[in-house]
């Protein structure tokens, strides 16, 4: 195949419509030829049979030309959903790390309020100032993913604990690990038909059955 297929097919253009000329006047000489009594040639049908021969390796040239494009795409999305992938997996374990802190977070919560209920008695007997302990942590703008990770890293406790006032319920809530899963799974599901539509048959047959199995 030709190194630039569009050249080529430019070049196949041209030589096709010198040769559809050359035909026309071959028939006009041939016509000619028998109007006069003389044998005609056969050069035009020598050339009609060239113009089909030149027709082919022109739908030839579309149809291979076609498949590159086909196959320069996938290879393109492919790249991009793996690249996607990649960084989702960076991202979940940033994710993990949020949620590890949060689970730690809501578990030592109520323990520091208990500390603080029994203690500010005895601490603000001995004159220690218990002003900063006693405030109510708040947070108006808070991030509704963040919110949902929480209530489901600690339940709605410490939501209110931090003067959070949310209607989402514990049934709604997800942790930042699973949201990103769920991206993953997308991702996964996409190369999946990227490789499904490959002419690789192997790759493409092993990919078709994992779709399968996971309706």
């Amino acid at each position: 195949m030709a190194d630039d297929p569009n050249k080529r097919l430019v070049e196949l253009r041209t030589e096709r419509a010198r040769l559809v000329e050359e035909r026309e006047k071959a028939r006009a000489e041939a016509t000619n030829a028998l109007i006069t009594g003389k044998k005609p040639s056969g050069t035009a049908a020598a050339l009609a049979e060239h113009i089909q021969i030149v027709d082919d390796a022109i739908a030839e040239l579309q149809d291979r030309s076609a498949d590159a494009v086909a196959s320069q795409d996938r290879a393109k999305r492919t790249r991009q959903v793996q690249g996607a992938i990649d960084t989702a997996s960076d991202r979940r374990k940033l994710a993990a790390a949020v949620d590890r802190a949060l689970t730690d977070l809501a578990t030592n919560w109520s323990a520091y309020r208990e500390a603080v209920r029994q203690g500010v008695g005895q601490t603000a007997a001995a004159g220690g100032d218990v002003g900063p302990i006693d405030r109510v942590l708040t947070n108006n703008r808070a991030s509704e993913a963040l919110i949902k990770a929480m209530i489901a890293a600690g339940g709605s406790e410490l939501s209110r604990a931090l003067g959070v006032d949310t209607p989402i319920k514990a049934r709604h809530s997800i942790s930042l690990t699973d949201a990103e899963g769920r991206v993953a799974e997308s991702l996964n599901l996409e190369l999946l038909r990227l490789r499904a539509a490959s002419p690789q048959k192997h790759l493409a047959a092993q990919a078709a059955k994992e779709l399968e199995a996971l309706k």
